[in-house]
């Protein structure tokens, strides 16, 4: 008896598929936007505070600040890789196990007026929407 009853309280304390997906894409994206928030900040800090040591200290060496900006864009490149990838998989795994149902998802997103379209269309484009395997 109390197999069936922890079994119903669990099912019964999941959320819907839908809501968790809608919650996920909400957090990757807030994700996905204070990296390159941070990234921006990097660069800048980093380009001004170069220029001013130089000028400052009249020493040409803190100008190799300049290199620094490459090897920042590509820390954010895997990281934002990686934040997309475990997304994406995360959204696979709901269709395939729980019934998830892609397009809904990404119409009842679209449908919101203060999500930015585009970064919305570019995450569901990396989606593979085949029939999920059996």
């Amino acid at each position: 008896m109390s197999r069936q009853s922890s079994g119903a309280a669990s099912s019964a304390a999941e959320k819907p598929v839908l809501l968790e997906a809608i919650n996920l894409t909400f957090r990757t994206m807030e994700r996905r936007t204070r990296l390159f928030r941070n990234l921006v900040v990097c660069v800048s800090l980093t380009l001004l505070g170069s220029l001013v040591f130089a000028v400052v200290f009249r020493k040409w060496i803190f100008l190799f600040g300049l290199l620094a900006p490459p090897f920042y864009v590509g820390c954010f490149v895997y990281i934002d890789g990686r934040t997309l990838r475990a997304w994406r998989s995360r959204v696979l795994a709901m269709r395939n196990e729980r019934g998830l149902e892609v397009e809904q998802l990404k119409k009842l997103l679209s449908d919101l007026r203060h999500i930015p379209t585009a970064t919305l269309q570019s995450m569901f484009a990396t989606l593979n929407l085949e029939a999920p395997k059996e």
